[in-house]
């Protein structure tokens, strides 16, 4: 049986030449036809970035920065014991005072190459007691302790999901340009984590927090609960860099792999020449 006639793409010098099956052809440079479907790290075009900005990963149509909070005492809203409330608006909290290791938090953002890109909901918070400088993509991560990060191992989802439902999109979506979205997108995050409450949600809803996983772990009995977190803190404030936390058994570089496999190359994957025709013909000639 004849094979059905299918779409070709052929290289001409400096341009890819794309022809559909009833005959019709368009020509796109081959560079811009490369930056269309793997966009570029984007630079901040004279924008400032937040402070603790680690590196910028691409994946095809999307972005993760990582971001890198020190070693220090953070003031948290926490569930109060007496909270008649697991999560909600009914909940009731009280303020800590809880010291850190490192923060790594992976921002996810969707849509470069396609205007301007915006913060997904599959962004990621860990715990490493050593700055990433010191090994790089190969930098061991572990479970953030704390509530509101969600510890799912499922698939290609994420494995320490940071609850963003309530997370006001107006602060970081329509942004006139790429920097600035990034920036803001960003920024916003990092606020939602350090500044929400932290309830149960993730207990009544993902089954476990970084906390919850922690303290069922043992794995540190300066943290077997949020008061004798309180009261090590005031005794040692670095000492969170010498807890074990529980290990993610993964680096930094398979989780941003992981990342780009669940993210939206599967949506815009580029394999054949069906693929890249569709981009060339769909792109508006000038």
């Amino acid at each position: 049986m004849a094979r059905a006639p299918s779409e070709v793409v052929t290289i001409e010098g400096d341009e890819a030449v794309a022809t559909l099956p009833e005959g019709s052809r368009r020509k796109m440079k081959i560079s811009e036809l490369v930056r269309r479907i793997r966009p570029s790290v984007p630079d901040s075009s004279g924008a400032i970035l937040a402070d603790g900005v680690k590196c910028a990963l691409p994946y095809p149509g999307g972005l993760v920065l990582v971001h890198q909070t020190p070693p220090r005492i953070h003031g948290f809203r926490w569930i109060d014991a007496d909270s008649k409330a697991e999560y909600g608006p009914k909940t009731s909290y009280r303020p800590v005072r809880l010291a850190l290791p490192y923060v790594i938090v992976l921002a996810v953002f969707e849509g470069v190459g396609r205007g301007t890109p915006f913060l997904s909901q599959r962004n990621e918070c860990f715990f490493v007691n050593q700055p990433l400088e010191a090994k790089g993509l190969d930098t061991p991560l572990c479970f953030p302790a704390l509530l509101n990060c969600s510890v799912i191992d499922r698939g290609d989802y994420p494995i320490s999901w940071i609850c963003t439902e309530h997370l006001s999109k107006k602060d970081f979506l329509g942004r006139p340009t790429l920097d600035a979205s990034l920036r803001d997108g960003l920024g916003a995050l990092l606020r939602h984590l350090f500044e929400s409450g932290f309830n149960r949600s993730s207990e009544q809803h993902e089954g476990a927090s970084g906390f919850s996983a922690s303290v069922d772990a043992a794995i540190d009995p300066r943290i077997a609960n949020v008061e004798d977190w309180e009261r090590a803190t005031l005794e040692e404030p670095l000492f969170a860099i010498e807890v074990p936390w529980l290990p993610t058994g993964r680096c930094l570089g398979e989780i941003a792999a992981r990342i780009g496999r669940a993210g939206p190359s599967r949506r815009n994957s580029f394999t054949t020449a069906a693929d890249l025709a569709r981009v060339i013909f769909s792109t508006p000639t000038q």
